[in-house]
């Protein structure tokens, strides 16, 4: 799943910006006149706050390493070693090696500590973002010929895909729609086609389908402008597959945000229907999870008032009794109290985090300091 640069604006299929609320795209003052949207070709550009694909997993992410990985033993691996061995599997066509991984992952259903499966952190690892367009150029070369090689790969596929996806977004660019080169949007759309091709494909090979298939078909499904019932297909048959990939809420989440295809209450309403269909503290878990997206930076005037904070606090205490407490789930408390306003649960996460503030969660360290200022007394 991409995700999109900070600024981009969400388009339509003519490469203009455009925000939604209800069934029409109202276009600012700076934008042009309002459309309706009856057109399910229009084409909308991911927002910051969620586009899966080019943001590593996170958990792997902010452990990674400067060290070459060599351990043989994969589960000795520290997870930034760990993300390296994988990188280096592609980079040295260890195909076979892959797939292993990748089906051990999917049957053990492992995590990272905070909760961060394996299997989506293999993916991002696969999705390692390149520098220049030679470098994305060799990378897909290494994954056309792994799907080459082993044509009954499901996770070649998708990893290609995935890369694919990404790699659109570095055609198109960061800056608003109006910026866009014509063959930006050619390149745009022409790999995002390619990417949903390939994903299509991989519903011939034998079953079942990979959990991560679902979140990069909605990642697809989004970017396309595909109408609510087709997504949320997508989403049922991935939840019922796999219940417990999470991701798959996060995206759908992010889909009924006023921003994209939702309305105001939308996006908290589903999480706390999902939420409560789990029950326990499995469903505050996930309630906990879909908060750290929906109020999030990227989404800045997400008003905090519709979710229950005593619930996500709940589900962050017990996620990280579950699987243990990470640095990033920390910042994202710290964030979260912050918005509500809640001093003193953000004072207390303060002092848990020190100096170790997530870039992910804050973007800039300005924004982090003045946070945590205000948690101290001394800003407002």
């Amino acid at each position: 799943m991409t995700w999109a640069p900070d600024g981009v604006e969400p388009v339509n299929s003519s490469g203009r910006s455009c925000s939604r609320s209800g069934s029409v795209l109202r276009w600012s003052r700076f934008r042009g006149p309002a459309m309706s949207i009856s057109k399910s070709t229009a084409l909308f550009v991911f927002a910051c706050a969620f586009c899966p694909s080019v943001l590593r997993p996170m958990a792997a992410q902010e452990a990674a390493q400067n060290n070459p990985a060599t351990e043989s033993d994969e589960s000795a691996l520290t997870p930034g070693k760990w993300y390296q061995l994988v990188e280096s599997n592609l980079v040295d066509e260890k195909f076979d090696e892959l797939d292993h991984m990748a089906a051990e992952y999917r049957s053990d259903k492992s995590r990272f500590p905070g909760g961060e499966w394996k299997l989506r952190s293999f993916y991002g690892a696969l999705d390692a973002p390149q520098l220049t367009d030679k470098d994305s150029v060799d990378h897909i070369a290494h994954l056309e010929r792994w799907m080459q090689q082993r044509p009954q790969s499901m996770t070649a596929r998708i990893a290609l895909a995935t890369s694919l996806h990404r790699w659109a977004w570095v055609a198109r660019g960061n800056g608003l729609a109006n910026t866009v080169t014509p063959e930006g949007w050619r390149l745009f759309n022409e790999r995002i086609q390619r990417s949903q091709t390939i994903l299509e494909g991989a519903t011939k090979l034998p079953p079942p389908l990979c959990p991560q298939w679902y979140a990069e078909m909605m990642t697809v499904g989004l970017a396309q402008g595909w109408d609510a019932g087709r997504l949320k297909d997508i989403f049922d048959r991935g939840t019922q597959a796999e219940p417990g990939y999470f991701y798959l809420y996060l995206q759908y989440a992010n889909y009924l945000l006023p921003k994209w295809y939702g309305k105001d209450g939308d996006a908290s309403s589903f999480a706390k229907t999902s939420a409560d269909n789990i029950g326990g503290d499995a469903g505050d878990e996930l309630y906990f999870q879909i908060a750290t997206l929906i109020i999030s930076r990227g989404n800045g005037n997400f008003p905090v008032q519709e979710m229950d904070w005593a619930r996500i606090q709940h589900g962050y205490q017990a996620l990280s009794t579950h699987y243990g407490a990470t640095n990033r789930a920390n910042n994202q408390v710290a964030f979260m109290a912050y918005k509500f306003r809640d001093a003193n649960v953000a004072r207390q996460q303060f002092e848990i985090i020190g100096d170790r503030w997530a870039r992910g969660v804050w973007r800039d360290r300005q924004f982090f300091d003045r946070a945590r200022d205000w948690a101290q007394g001394h800003g407002s």
